[in-house]
């Protein structure tokens, strides 16, 4: 097999090409790298010892084709080639196209088996796709059918239907022509839907250039004595949809408005309740920046570079978690795209500009030459430059992520958001929020869940063609969202039942069972408070500290908390030590990608290796502790030694205050996470080192199930309620009563109304729950008695699977 060596000035972008390649390929294909220098302080740069060794480290009989980018890149490989031994040289061919588009497909078409030279001609016409999409006028079509006499003797097609979302993109065409090349008949393709020519199904770069879209008609033909075969197999692929998931064929939103049609939407429930208005098109802009000159281009540079680093760390978080891989896959080759950045350098360098001026500039431009393309696919492109152009600009600047700026209460669409856009909204403004893209999994939806605003995501690219003021209905639950509802539709939504907060969990036979709340922040503090919880069970500590450029200072923590606990008084805020690592990148702590993040530098293990940001943080929850109901938890405690550690650090602390004269309350109660098996199997030696417990659930299932609850395709079987999981719960609240200490449950199945007999049968003294859900859990809680749930609690640790779990307490209640 052909070999291609990547040469490039930047490590990242070759990197990213590669990665981007490979997704497209079934067969491996040799490939080496050439990227960089070895200078940390200037990075960029080609090597031609470095492509040389790359060369030899691919070479094979068949050659190696070699793609640069630009400038030195060119004279580096020139060089390298001249090192090689005469026998090595001729089959070493330096290709003129352009690096990514040529190397994606020299990649693919190698990878089918194609000769050295049948992969530098497609390599070097690998901008034909482009062409013929921006300047349909200058391209080159076929004229003539490339069918040989032979092949048409044996003719053969089959008209189709393309269903997957974008039609046949670069994935998918890579998908056709390594099946086509499988066969020695000649294919062929054309797009019945736009009346175009049939071209070569064996070439990637015109089976790209057709520009088959959702919902286009398509004829395969193949001409040869295999000619049936090929045929099937090309069939099959095409009918499977790639291999993508099929989604419904587009319907003109705009005009079932005009009309007045009522049309159904489906997306994925990410957090539940029912919602009415008008929609909201939120589309964020660019921050604010002054125009301005630099007097030290190197740094300014030199920040860009670490703010893009740090905006790749949180795209590679946001890839791990949600299903939309392609679309940030593309974001991370924008942060890398050598004609922005090239463009950036020059206003830097030669005109002077700031790093933050020089940058909007150019995305600026770049999202302009998108929309002003014919094509609305490419013109929706412009949201993704403004996504990944904003994202690094707020590194730049240290703006917030920005929230809309909302005249009426409404129904919010948006492409995504992050956790701090969500943060930051208002209940009696965002009723609702619907998404295109995102994950019900994901920490903004986690974060809506406790605000109490029904979400929905994944819905599609059809949000965004609803007119603003186009009123809509939403379910969290079922994800169906209705335009222009009518009255039936809306009859369905359950009437919400007044809640009294002054409500006391309380048993029929007289037990009383705490009800606090999940929080992450002041606003969800007052909505719990007003909707009945009896305190705090956990805050969430993490976004103080996410999505900025420095830690937050000791004063700016001491503000938050005293500001939640005058909120909650005289009840308990119980503060949880920063639980970064995993799911929650902090960029100004430079975290390496882990392999396994959720097995890795998180919790205490991230805290007790960083103790001035440790420090910080425990001197600012014993400040506030001073007339304030104030606990302290730490998280993800594996072992007896880092209980002990953490409360030596916090004794270290309480002695700094002392002797500064700051007062702090010398009792505050401190507590543990039991979220890591070794914490349940050893509880009952990490119970008498501490003042409560937390059965933390949602980290807990994946541990116990060995599932990560952010990958889509094993979500599920992270689930609190597979009997394996309330064992440990069990376990844990009874060693924990041994020890005469109180155990609280938290996480996800607390919230749940199926789960509540459950928990409160196995003995749990408190349920931390997200605010919307505090009513519907008192009301649960008395109803019940305490005899029949304890039965009950222990019945179904005997059962075999969480949806038996569901399926008995259903029976039941």
């Amino acid at each position: 097999m052909v070999g291609i060596v990547i040469v490039s000035h930047s490590k990242a972008l070759a990197r990213a090409i590669v990665e981007l390649a490979q997704q497209m390929v079934k067969v491996p294909v040799p490939i080496a790298i050439a990227a960089g220098i070895n200078d940390p302080q200037h990075p960029f740069g080609t090597d031609p010892i470095q492509i040389q060794k790359a060369i030899r480290s691919v070479y094979s009989d068949e050659g190696v084709i070699v793609l640069m980018d630009l400038g030195s890149a060119l004279l580096s490989a020139e060089m390298a080639v001249e090192f090689l031994n005469e026998k090595q040289q001729p089959k070493v061919k330096l290709c003129a196209a352009p690096l990514v588009e040529g190397a994606i497909t020299a990649i693919v078409q190698a990878s089918c088996g194609a000769t050295l030279e049948q992969i530098i001609t497609e390599a070097n016409n690998a901008l034909s796709g482009k062409l013929a999409q921006l300047s349909p006028q200058e391209a080159d079509q076929p004229t003539v059918s490339f069918l040989t006499q032979k092949s048409q003797s044996h003719l053969l097609s089959r008209d189709l239907i393309v269903k997957n979302p974008l039609g046949i993109h670069a994935r998918p065409a890579a998908q056709f022509v390594s099946i086509a090349a499988q066969f020695e008949a000649e294919i062929g393709l054309e797009n019945r839907s736009t009346n175009s020519q049939s071209i070569n199904g064996k070439s990637i770069n015109q089976v790209i250039t057709l520009g088959v879209r959702q919902g286009h008609q398509i004829r395969i033909t193949a001409g040869g004595e295999d000619a049936a075969l090929a045929l099937n197999a090309l069939r099959e692929v095409v009918e499977n949809n790639f291999g993508e998931t099929a989604m419904p064929l587009p319907v003109d939103l705009r005009q079932c408005e005009n009309r007045g049609v009522n049309t159904t939407l489906r997306g994925i429930p990410a957090s539940v309740g029912v919602a009415m208005g008008p929609v909201i098109i939120y589309r964020p802009s660019l921050p604010q920046v002054d125009e301005q000159t630099c007097k030290n281009p190197q740094s300014e540079w030199q920040q860009l570079q670490a703010a893009i680093q740090t905006a790749q760390q949180q795209i590679h978080q946001i890839i791990q978690s949600t299903d939309h891989c392609d679309i940030f896959q593309a974001h991370l080759l924008y942060l890398q795209d050598p004609t922005i950045l090239h463009q950036v350098h020059h206003n830097i360098f030669t005109l002077g500009q700031t790093v933050a001026w020089a940058w909007k500039t150019v995305i600026e431009e770049t999202m302009t030459t998108y929309q002003n393309l014919d094509d609305p696919y490419l013109q929706a492109r412009a949201m993704d430059v403004l996504d990944v152009g904003g994202r690094v600009l707020r590194l730049l600047t240290g703006r917030p992520s920005p929230s809309p700026n909302l005249t009426q209460p409404g129904i919010l669409i948006a492409q995504d958001l992050t956790p701090s856009e969500v943060t930051h909204f208002k209940t009696e403004q965002v009723l609702g929020i619907c998404t295109v893209t995102g994950s019900p999994t994901a920490h903004s939806a986690l974060i809506a869940n406790m605000l109490g605003i029904p979400m929905i995501v994944n819905v599609g690219a059809q949000l965004l063609e609803l007119a603003p003021e186009t009123v809509i209905a939403m379910d969290g639950k079922s994800g169906e969202i209705w335009m222009n509802p009518d009255p039936e539709q809306i009859s369905i939504f359950p009437e919400k039942t007044p809640i009294t907060p002054e409500q006391k969990a309380i048993t029929q036979d007289g037990h009383y069972i705490s009800v606090v709340a999940n929080i992450i922040g002041v606003a969800d503090a007052q909505l719990a408070r007003n909707l009945g919880a009896e305190g705090v069970g956990i805050l969430r500590t993490e976004l103080l500290y996410m999505e900025r450029l420095t830690a937050p200072t000791e004063e700016e923590q001491l503000q938050t908390y005293r500001e939640i606990a005058s909120i909650l008084n005289p009840y308990p805020l119980t503060i949880r030590t920063l639980d970064i690592g995993g799911d929650k990148p902090v960029p100004y702590l430079s975290l390496d990608r882990e392999a396994n993040p959720f097995l890795g530098w998180r919790g205490i293990r991230q805290s007790l290796d960083n103790l001035e940001m440790f420090k910080t943080q425990l001197r600012a929850i014993l400040r506030a502790s001073q007339d304030n109901n104030i606990r302290l938890m730490f998280p993800m405690v594996s072992s007896v030694a880092e209980v002990r550690a953490a409360k030596a650090i916090l004794l270290e602390v309480k002695q700094e205050l002392q002797t500064q004269g700051i007062e702090f309350n010398e009792k505050m109660p401190v507590g543990i996470m039991i979220e890591v098996p070794a914490a349940v199997t050893m509880v009952d030696k990490l119970a008498p080192e501490v003042d409560f417990l937390s059965v933390g659930t949602n980290d807990l299932s994946q541990y116990i199930m060995a599932a990560d609850r952010t990958n889509a395709k094993v979500a599920k079987l992270a689930d609190a309620f597979e009997p394996a999981v309330l064992r440990m719960v069990e376990h844990s609240i009874k060693i924990g009563h041994e020890q005469g200490i109180k155990v609280s449950v938290c996480g996800q199945i607390a919230s749940a109304r199926q789960a509540v007999p459950i928990l409160i049968g196995l003995g749990a003294d408190e349920l931390s729950v997200n605010p919307p859900c505090i009513g519907e859990v008192k009301a649960v809680i008395s109803g019940l008695k305490m005899q029949e749930v304890k039965r009950l609690a222990y019945e179904v640790l005997e059962l075999d699977s969480a949806q038996e779990v569901r399926d008995y307490v259903n029976n039941i209640f």
